[in-house]
């Protein structure tokens, strides 16, 4: 018995270091890459454009790059993954950076802002996007938790035990097997340096790029996509569970309640607010409005918050407010250049 135990542990020990040394050293999701974002933000603050970015954390660039900043910039933008091309060409007379993340949520835009606090740089303005989850409870949204703490510095909390010991489950990736199948296909990129992210005064590139002022600019694979290709993009959109908006029974009062401490605290530091409502395709929102009623009562909300505090308000979740069309989109809910240049022109 104690032979056959040995025979196991001796054959099982090469395997589970092997998956273990892949997955740390493959990294599919740059879990244990901790310096990726920090190069990312060093070229940006040294004011050339960042491409070959894939699979980083988004929140963490933000950190980076804010700590790296010099001056504060006159405008930031913090917002989802719909106000990320919102660029300086649209305020040419000011500085810009965008602090956009995807999915982001109030814990996002807190942690963001604070982010700032912490350094003492208020910005004379901060554009906020408005998503039609953003006072949705249920929205399923957690990429909030790798800033959590200055989440919880805005409030004048700690981390507690239970909350700090969620951050070693990125752990249990180092025995996943699915995560062994994407790192071993990275490893050899990590280990040829070519998924080092690159520095490039070209504006398009094959990957995502971003730009000295935190904006995106697309790969060409989604960029140059066909207007049919973008159709069936959106006819597709709202098959299924619709992004971040199911269970959206009601305006969360706990959400409530923070964005309007976040407004509070800003225009106590003398912060001029604005907020900024990115459409739906025409086709998405005919559906929504007709199944998510809450998402309507949202920006019925803020315009009426908005008003009562003379906070001005870009765009509208309803395209045909906007008079665009299909032909303004990315997607089912990500405006193209063009559709951004619309309500950045159509101040509402």
């Amino acid at each position: 018995m104690k032979k056959f135990i040995y025979k196991v542990i001796c054959t099982s020990l090469p395997i589970i270091f092997a998956l273990v040394a892949v997955n740390y050293f493959g990294d599919a999701a740059r879990l244990f890459d901790a310096g990726y974002e920090g190069k990312m933000a060093e070229i940006v603050i040294r004011n050339s454009y960042v491409t070959n970015i894939s699979n980083y954390d988004e929140r963490a660039f933000q950190h980076e790059s804010i700590t790296r900043m010099k001056n504060t910039p006159n405008t930031v933008v913090i917002g989802s993954s719909r106000t990320m091309l919102i660029t300086t060409d649209y305020f040419p007379s000011e500085t810009l950076f965008n602090n956009s993340v995807s999915g982001a949520s109030i814990e996002d835009l807190i942690a963001i802002y604070q982010m700032y606090k912490e350094r003492n740089y208020f910005p004379k303005k901060i554009i906020i996007g408005i998503d039609p989850w953003t006072f949705n409870e249920n929205n399923g949204q957690s990429r909030w938790k790798s800033v959590e703490s200055y989440y919880l510095q805005f409030h004048d909390k700690t981390l507690t035990t239970s909350i700090a010991n969620n951050r070693f489950q990125k752990y249990e990736q180092l025995l996943s097997l699915s995560y062994f199948q994407p790192s071993i296909k990275n490893i050899f990129k990590k280990i040829s340096r070519t998924s080092d992210p690159v520095p490039t005064k070209e504006k398009y590139n094959t990957t995502g790029t971003k730009l000295t002022d935190g904006s995106l600019v697309y790969g060409v694979d989604y960029r140059n996509a066909s207007q049919d290709e973008i159709n069936r993009k959106i006819a597709n959109y709202t098959i299924g569970n619709i992004y971040s908006i199911e269970k959206f029974d009601e305006i969360s009062k706990k959400i409530w309640k923070e964005f309007q401490e976040m407004i509070s605290d800003m225009k106590n530091h003398s912060i001029s607010i604005e907020l900024f409502l990115a459409p739906y395709a025409p086709s998405v929102y005919n559906t929504i409005s007709k199944k998510y009623p809450m998402v309507l009562e949202t920006e019925k909300v803020i315009r009426e918050y908005s008003q009562l505090e003379n906070i001005n308000i870009y765009g509208s979740f309803n395209p045909f407010e906007l008079n665009m069309n299909e032909s303004n989109f990315y997607d089912g809910m990500h405006c193209r250049e063009k559709g951004i240049a619309t309500i950045m022109g159509s101040e509402l």
